[in-house]
């Protein structure tokens, strides 16, 4: 018996590598690749250098859908495996885990490709760390002949390529932008900038792929908000509405998917991320105040019980949920669990009370075809034609259907700065239903008990082990913006307390000398104030400070956040679209106001009436109501009824 044991424990040990101790769940996809993983470390980077081997490194996310196209393809093979092993060190990161490391390769795919990258992210480097190539997804065949070039070609050509690479991308870092006097009006030259690039066809910004670029279409509410300006709220309500009936939001159980693959909002990839909808909801939310519009509302409360359904763990929420799931013959297929078949969906209707025709119109309406809309077969990915809210027994109906299949994959990792962008959103979501401010408070709680330990934030975990991994800027950034909101719902001075002191670790552990970097260790990777696939976490920072200096009249992180408008003021000239969120964060300085007054006062006032977009509160000791500015205040009354006609007149 116990030989028989030694026997399976080796065998065990031989199909595995060192990806087996991870506690990231992308990495455990890995485990059982006949390639040698290794996770990032000195010890991989010292076993390169020893043994005279490249360094193959891949950058994914355990939801990515051509990391597992990759993986089928290439790194579960052995012949793919036969050359890594042999002649590289293998290193597979985590993107979602190690931002820092996955932000400085994909800007060095942008200075060597002069183009964006993406997932799987594909490095070649040289033992002492210097990279001769960049990929993202690589076909098997394609891959075999880039490995094979490579370890044929003589060490001084590779040395030469990876010295003008090196050359490249320290020019590109170390390149300043001149120091110019920032625009007035700069809020008018983002919209413009918008209109441009506006699909007026299909809405949204862009081609395809597409992605829903929600900091863009914010200033766009934030425009019409401030100045009434009537064409920037058309765009946003076409964008909006574009992706509410489209396929690249979920009709039948609600939550939005990552991005369409085509500019009609259609098809999309499947993977449903936590900060997509996070985002999304606090967007809709902010429209729904705006222009009171039904189908805004049930995105926002479809949204969110989806994603509490799916994604909820006692309070905490789950990171991201697969575009991939298994089909009837046991196979990974892209969007299977969504799809529907048209001849097996009617049939189903029927056979479940549904009138021929009936079930025909209802399908009709839910864009489900005999010709399907996707991969050209007879697959239909749901789409909305009509007014919302008909055929609601019917999609009851359909929500049955697909339960008999199998759900996605599920990221079970609980990631702090995800989760605060959620916490925030329910808080947004208040103009929507008012319970979600229990839920947010409940989360926070939650989040707070299980990520902050003595005097420590930390990034991640999956449950049920602690958190080992430090806090990262984006962590710091989102909680503290989490925490702000909390304020302002509760006036509980504990979250303010909490979000200064969240704001003076910022400081001091990722910004240095008017630049801010992802994480506080011995990799230096620079945060970009540009947008990404989420919103910047250092604009969002400077945000932040500036609420909290108008909040507490405490101007000593005035000098970062001038500094850093100062440092980035070609950028916000030039392409202020592109930095939405730092531009967002110029005109909330410029307009932010502050309403103070006892805590019993403030807390009668429903701050969802008004559509001021910079409209924060402030309990103070005193009986009259004060509007302040970013230094100072500038009105006092008596009556709450002076609110509204108050703000009309300063603006």
């Amino acid at each position: 018996m116990k030989i028989l044991l030694t026997v399976i424990l080796l065998t065990f040990t031989l199909l595995s590598n060192e990806l087996k101790y991870s506690k990231s769940p992308y990495l455990l996809q890995h485990k059982d690749n006949p390639v040698n993983w290794m996770e990032w470390s000195n010890r991989a980077f010292k076993k390169a250098k020893k043994e005279h081997k490249f360094i193959f490194l891949s950058i994914g996310y355990s939801t990515c859908h051509w990391c597992h196209v990759m993986a089928r393809e290439s790194f579960e093979q052995k012949d793919v495996a036969k050359i890594l092993n042999r002649y590289f060190v293998s290193i597979k990161v985590d993107k979602e885990r190690r931002v820092d490391i996955d932000n400085y390769y994909q800007l060095g795919f942008r200075v060597v490709n002069h183009r964006g990258g993406g997932w799987p992210l594909t490095v070649i480097l040289l033992p002492n760390k210097k990279p001769i190539f960049f990929g993202t997804y690589i076909p098997k065949d394609n891959l075999i002949e880039i490995l094979k070039e490579i370890v044929s070609t003589p060490k001084s050509e590779l040395n030469k390529i990876a010295q003008n690479i090196n050359k490249a991308i320290q020019n590109y870092k170390n390149a300043k932008a001149p120091i110019v006097k920032i625009k007035d009006r700069l809020l008018e030259v983002a919209i413009k900038n918008i209109e441009r690039n506006f699909d007026y066809k299909n809405g949204g910004l862009g081609t395809a792929p597409k992605f829903p670029q929600p900091e863009a279409i914010n200033l766009l509410l934030n425009s019409y908000a401030l100045n009434r300006d009537k064409k920037a709220l058309k765009l946003a309500t076409k964008a909006l509405d574009a992706m509410a009936k489209g396929g690249i939001y979920d009709q039948i159980e609600g939550g939005f998917f990552r991005y369409s693959v085509d500019a009609k909002w259609q098809i999309p990839h499947f993977e449903k991320m936590l900060y997509t909808n996070a985002e999304l909801i606090s967007l809709y939310s902010k429209a729904y105040k705006i222009t009171k519009n039904r189908l805004y509302a049930e995105v926002v409360k479809n949204s969110i019980a989806n994603i509490d359904k799916y994604f909820g763990k006692n309070g905490l929420y789950y990171s991201a949920s697969n575009a991939d799931s298994k089909n009837e013959d046991g196979d990974e297929q892209e969007g299977y669990y969504y799809i529907f078949e048209y001849e097996k969906v009617l049939n189903f209707l029927i056979k479940n009370g549904v009138n021929k025709s009936k079930a025909k119109e209802a399908l009709d309406y839910f864009g489900i075809r005999q010709m399907g809309n996707f991969e050209g077969g007879d697959y239909s990915n749901a789409t909305l034609n009509g007014k919302i809210g008909k055929f609601t027994k019917i999609k009851k109906l359909l929500q049955k259907y697909r339960a008999k299949k199998k759900y996605p994959f599920i990221d079970k990792k609980i990631n702090t700065a995800w989760n605060a962008l959620y916490i925030k959103a329910k808080f947004d979501a208040l103009v929507v239903d008012k319970k979600y401010q229990n839920e947010a408070i409940k989360s926070l709680e939650s989040l707070l008990k299980l990520i902050y330990k003595n005097g420590n934030l930390y990034h991640q975990t999956l449950l049920p082990y602690k958190a080992t991994q430090k806090a990262l800027l984006e962590d710091y950034s989102f909680l503290t913006d989490a925490l702000i909101s909390a304020y302002t719902a509760t006036l509980d001075k504990k979250y303010l307390n909490l979000a200064n002191k969240f704001m003076q670790k910022s400081i001091k552990q990722f910004y240095k000398n008017g630049e801010w970097f992802y994480s506080n260790n011995n990799f230096k990777s620079k945060a970009s104030l540009e947008d990404g696939s989420y919103k910047s976490p250092s604009a969002q920072a400077i945000k932040n400070a500036v609420v909290l200096i108008a909040l507490n009249g405490d101007y000593s992180m005035s000098k970062v956040v001038d500094k850093t408008f100062k440092l980035n003021s070609a950028y916000l000239n030039n392409a202020p679209n592109y930095y939405a969120t730092l531009l967002d964060a110029l005109v909330l300085k410029k307009k932010i106001l502050v309403l103070k007054a006892n805590k019993e006062k403030l807390l009668n006032i429903d701050f969802n009436r008004y559509l001021y977009p910079y409209l924060y509160k402030k309990a103070t000791k005193y009986n009259l109501y004060q509007i302040c500015g970013f230094q100072s205040c500038f009105k006092s009354f008596k009556s709450e009824k002076n609110i509204k006609k108050e703000l009309k007149s300063l603006f």
